[in-house]
């Protein structure tokens, strides 16, 4: 209520008093018109208010159109921006369904009449270069390869093709001595031995430089269940011969190996990093090959679930970023699988009466986009995993998406979030 109004409301008010005061009325009379003058103050005192009230609120009405309207002309102006530009696809936060996440099966496999086959299991220790062999064998990155043990979780299929014959390889994790078995889990430690159960033939992997220069309890465990509980034939190939320091000591630790598994044919000294002798381990598998169908297409190096690509190349980024126990205790979790379809303008040069005319044409491109969480136990490794201003987990999504659209041939958004939960699992 404005000051002017309740100065001249008050003044009226003090010329009704005097008037019911200066009236010779009885005494009893003039107080009660001083009560009734009263009375109708206050009302008129009320009436302004609520009028006041009543203009604020218009006010405010007013205020809220005009925001409303200024949106829709922002709205409208969004709308013309995404007419001019290619518009990006919504996507939605829906994880991998089953059929993302379990190995590639191929309807027709073609083939050569006279096909060959040897499904080749590689066993070795922890760290001995299996995954190196294999992605040296096969010409594609299908396994991750790092200094730290124990980086391969599962049985990994792959495979190489050369003429009538294909080589299919089944990289396992390294084998675990009894002693280590309570320090991984059990899918790490029965892998190498369940892909016994599918080979044709074997490739032993050992480690040069541990052999000359370390303890080899793991490898003489391996040959020991080896003789025990196999009758495979395999070739002996000895690794890392680059580093070895010792020969006379590494051909001594060789023969006593082959003799210690009576189903060794051939002997091939290595380097699976410096691709030494590796054409003539792959001839020699290629010996091995019996008549069979082929169990992928040509030109095809695995059989990997396109789930299964994502989680190991950004799996490979954290294991080369990460020391000592760290990378171990990270799990993965999809939170997001979607392969949209964007609209991208393609410039093209048309060549019509003798001249070179630019033209642009919008076609549509599919595009893969990818939630994954990494899980963590506490903030501590979440800092660590992040970086300094979150610069390691943007080189990880960095490197694992160029290996990702690689190995898919497509396009590829990656969303990488760290989140930490508490681990309720107990170990003993």
């Amino acid at each position: 209520m404005s000051a002017t109004v309740s100065q001249r409301l008050w003044r009226l008010h003090r010329q009704r008093l005097s008037a019911a005061l200066s009236t010779t009325a009885p005494q009893a009379s003039a107080l009660s018109r001083v009560h009734q003058v009263l009375s109708e103050a206050r009302r008129e005192q009320q009436a302004e208010r609520n009028e006041q009230a009543k203009r604020n609120e218009q006010a405010k009405r007013n205020e809220q159109a005009e925001a409303k309207k200024s949106s829709r002309l922002e709205d409208a102006k969004g709308k013309v921006a995404d007419r001019r530009a290619p518009r990006r696809a919504h996507t939605e936060h829906r994880p991998a369904d089953a059929l993302v996440a379990m190995p590639k099966v191929f309807a027709r496999t073609g083939q050569p009449a006279d096909a060959e086959v040897a499904k080749i299991a590689v066993l070795g220790a922890a760290n001995a270069g299996k995954s190196t062999l294999v992605n040296r064998l096969t010409g594609s990155p299908v396994s991750i390869v790092s200094a730290r043990p124990q980086t391969t979780r599962s049985r990994i299929m792959a495979c190489a093709t050369e003429g009538n014959k294909q080589l299919v390889f089944l990289d396992t994790p390294g084998v675990v001595s009894m002693h280590s078995l309570r320090r991984v889990s059990r899918a790490v430690v029965t892998a190498p031995w369940l892909a016994l159960a599918e080979a044709s033939h074997l490739v032993l992997l050992l480690d040069a430089f541990k052999l000359t220069a370390k303890t080899d309890e793991t490898e003489r465990y391996l040959f020991a269940q080896l003789h025990k509980h196999c009758r495979v034939p395999a070739v002996l190939a000895v690794n890392k011969i680059d580093l070895c320091e010792d020969p006379d000591k590494l051909a001594d630790k060789v023969h006593a190996y082959s003799q210690l598994y009576p189903y060794i044919t051939d002997t091939v000294h290595i380097s699976a990093h410096c691709g030494t002798n590796m054409d003539e381990l792959k001839t020699l598998l290629l010996s091995r090959t019996r008549p069979g169908d082929w169990l992928l297409p040509r030109g095809v190096a695995t059989d990997m679930s396109d789930l299964m690509v994502v989680e190991e190349a950004v799996r490979a980024g954290w294991f080369a970023r990460m020391h000592g126990h760290l990378p171990y205790v990270v799990r993965q979790r999809n939170a997001g699988w979607q392969v949209v379809v964007v609209p991208v303008e393609r410039q093209e040069h048309v060549w019509a009466h003798g001249t070179t005319t630019a033209r642009v044409r919008t076609v549509e491109q599919r595009e893969l986009v990818v939630s994954q969480e990494l899980v963590v136990g506490s903030g501590s490794i979440a800092k660590i995993l992040l970086g300094a201003n979150g610069e390691a987990i943007r080189e990880i999504r960095r490197s694992a998406t160029e290996s990702i659209a690689r190995a898919l041939g497509m396009p590829v958004r990656l969303h990488l979030q760290v989140v930490v939960e508490k681990d309720t699992r107990t170990r003993k």
